[in-house]
């Protein structure tokens, strides 16, 4: 099943959260950030086709808002593939080479060891370190985030922060890739949601905090059996449970992260939430009050890419002039565990 976004949960997590006061977070500034979608557009009619589904084009949009998502045409094209299109394309608009490049974090939620490995030339399931040896970070330290998922980019990005400061370091790339069709279960409606792709950014050191203003991070391990793994390796998720306790905890960090830094929803220039289904993002901006015109989304074209979905409508609008110089903008995200979390930034 989808996700479901009427239910109430009848003990949600934040019930349990206890508050924090603003992160003292080093200063870092996005220095640069890309990101790259592998293929042509697959669209809905693709889900038509399979008789075990019974949904359509119609079904897919009102369910889903998706109307098309993009999968790798050539099996050569894994995660780490993608992800160096994307680590170039980053460090291109950060005006850096790979040699100046100190840390690398990678995070998927789709790669498999053996199933679904991250690199055509490897059975692990690894993104740091393949990519380091293919885009040339010769000077990096690298590491893995991957318990986290869809959240991974918030998590990748908290650690980056804290690291460079601690260990005297200049720039930190984090970077998020996700492949899910080798383990889609297509006798499930929820296989029409995932799409593939990458995204990475650059974050630098800097004396002057007006870059990440602040992150608030959680997690709940008594939801950890919503996303589970099959016999044959493919992914199961249980929708209802997603959609009944999602959306609370997206309204609860994204009203957090505002209380402890003194602003409202009409301080912000824009939202940028996790692009997992556009029924729970709506619910969540009715919720906080966030107006569409401040509401950025791909979700339409590009599916929910887990990991990927945040930083890649960052990147896009960004590139676009949508996203300018001085801009603030929150995100929000939930990924596997429950994992979830906010983000509050201001562009250079």
């Amino acid at each position: 099943m989808l996700p479901m976004t009427t239910t109430t949960a009848p003990d949600p997590a934040t019930a349990r959260l206890r508050p924090l006061p603003p992160t003292a977070i080093a200063p870092v500034r996005l220095a640069g950030i890309g990101h790259y979608f592998p293929g042509e557009p697959v669209t809905n009619a693709y889900f038509e086709q399979l008789d075990a589904l019974g949904i359509d084009d119609a079904w897919i949009r009102e369910n889903t808002g998706i109307v098309s998502r993009h999968w790798p045409a050539d099996e050569k094209e894994r995660a780490v593939e993608m992800a160096a299109k994307a680590v170039d394309d980053a460090l291109t608009a950060a005006g850096l080479d790979p040699d100046d490049i100190d840390l690398v974090i990678g995070t998927t939620s789709t790669t498999r060891p053996r199933t679904n490995p991250s690199s055509a030339t490897n059975n692990y399931m690894d993104i740091s370190l393949p990519l380091q040896k293919q885009v040339g970070l010769r000077h990096a330290t690298c590491f893995d985030v991957t318990s986290v998922a869809c959240a991974g980019f918030m998590y990748g990005t908290a650690t980056a922060a804290a690291m460079l400061p601690a260990l005297g370091m200049r720039n930190a790339l984090v970077v998020c890739a996700e492949n899910p069709r080798p383990i889609l279960n297509f006798d499930y409606r929820y296989s029409a949601l995932f799409g593939a792709g990458a995204a990475a950014a650059v974050w630098s050191a800097q004396t002057e905090k007006r870059g990440l203003l602040d992150v608030a991070l959680h997690a709940d391990g008594s939801y950890f059996d919503a996303f589970d793994i099959d016999e044959n390796d493919k992914m199961l998720m249980r929708g209802r449970e997603v959609g009944a306790v999602g959306p609370q905890l997206l309204s609860h960090v994204g009203q957090e992260i505002l209380e402890r830094n003194g602003l409202s929803v009409d301080d912000i220039d824009w939202f940028v939430p996790h692009q997992g289904n556009l029924n729970m993002i709506n619910q969540v901006c009715r919720t906080l009050g966030i107006p569409g015109e401040r509401l950025l989304t791909n979700i339409q074209e590009r599916g929910n890419t887990s990991s990927v979905s945040i930083p890649s409508c960052l990147s896009e609008n960004l590139r676009s002039g949508k996203i300018r110089s001085g801009d603030l903008v929150v995100t929000i995200g939930i990924g596997r565990g429950f994992s979830w979390g906010a983000m509050l930034l201001r562009i250079p």
